[in-house]
């Protein structure tokens, strides 16, 4: 709200008791929120201030989600997990004051299934002195949290959200990265094409070229400059277009079609980090500074998964996977980044 220049004031209430004020004009917003279809018309969700990573839960004894008994779900009071159920038609068994009551009653037996926060789940396990092998788990979905500000308020002040959402990023909690066993999952899927597409003799050849030219930082950063300009008016300029119609960008694409909505976009990069060929439009040209070309290029690491990006636009959670382009010595001459559908990868069967 100062980054917005935005004088605020806190309240302390129910999420319950918030909805219900912000529908009824008594204040103007509340968090952290959940997607809400129920909200809608009464008020706008911001950008996230924070992801959830939720996963269904079950105790070995039981038959989880495959079960064919009646399931008796549980829940906590007043969450958004029970917004969840409420809105999908799910009826809880039982709902309690707290996550470790809820462990508790699916250790004992009460419940057979909870809904909870990965993070959230393995604290209260870990808290309970539980053992965590005893439980199996399922992947759902990603949930943003963020503020739902008052329909009212916004049309009082039309540029605030653009505001608040290009400062809530200095206000969010840290990067939201993928569990290790996300991880390997995602690396058991897509690694081996990934780096069989990055031995690509045409991909090589490309970034070998691109190379040869020894463009200078200043002259990268001024095509930078120029691309990102571009991408604000919702156009392509010539560097742009060149990269979106060559051969390579082609055999990019080919790539990415045969994984139907898995992979979101492929960047093969030069050894500077600037774009070589793109499967779609980027909002950058350089990747030099960015973590998917730092932590891959002239590293030991063979391969690098990014932390989990939202996009606001489409609502999607996209990773980044990234491998170093080696020349016929062996040597590290450019770096591949693809982007991956991290709800998609995590729903594979």
């Amino acid at each position: 709200m100062q980054q917005a220049g935005q004088p605020y004031q806190l309240l302390s209430m129910p999420w319950r008791r918030a909805k219900q004020e912000v529908k009824m004009g008594r204040i103007d917003g509340y968090f952290t929120a959940f997607p809400n279809e129920g909200m809608q018309g009464y008020a706008q969700l911001s950008a996230p201030l924070f992801l959830e990573n939720w996963y269904w839960f079950w105790h070995q004894r039981h038959a989880g989600l495959r079960s064919q008994t009646k399931i008796r779900y549980g829940a906590i009071l007043g969450s958004h997990q029970a917004d969840w159920f409420n809105a999908n038609d799910y009826k809880p068994e039982l709902e309690v004051g707290d996550i470790a009551q809820l462990v508790q009653l699916l250790a004992i037996g009460r419940i057979d299934i909870i809904l909870a926060d990965l993070d959230d789940f393995n604290h209260a396990v870990q808290r309970l002195k539980l053992p965590p092998q005893q439980y199996r788990q399922a992947f759902l979905r990603y949930i943003p949290l963020g503020v739902y500000f008052s329909s009212a308020r916004l049309q009082q002040q039309p540029d605030f959200m653009p505001r608040f959402n290009a400062a809530v990023h200095l206000c969010a909690s840290a990067p939201f990265a993928l569990a290790e066993q996300e991880q390997q999952l995602i690396a058991a899927q897509l690694l081996h094409s990934t780096r069989e597409l990055a031995r690509d003799r045409k991909l090589i050849a490309a970034v070998q070229q691109q190379n040869q030219q020894q463009l200078s930082l200043s002259e990268i950063m001024q095509r930078d400059a120029a691309w990102q300009q571009k991408v604000q008016l919702r156009t392509a300029g010539a560097v742009a277009a060149a990269q979106l119609s060559s051969p390579t960008a082609e055999l990019l694409r080919s790539w990415q079609a045969n994984t139907p909505g898995l992979i979101t976009e492929v960047i093969l990069m030069d050894n500077q980090g600037a774009n070589v060929a793109i499967s779609d439009m980027t909002t950058d040209y350089w990747q030099g500074d960015e973590t998917p070309f730092l932590s891959v290029f002239e590293q030991q690491h063979d391969y690098f998964i990014d932390v989990v990006e939202y996009d606001q636009s489409t609502q999607r959670f996209q990773v980044k996977l990234s491998v170093p382009l080696l020349n016929a010595d062996g040597r590290h001459i450019g770096a591949l980044s693809i982007g991956i559908d991290v709800e998609r990868a995590l729903t594979q069967d």
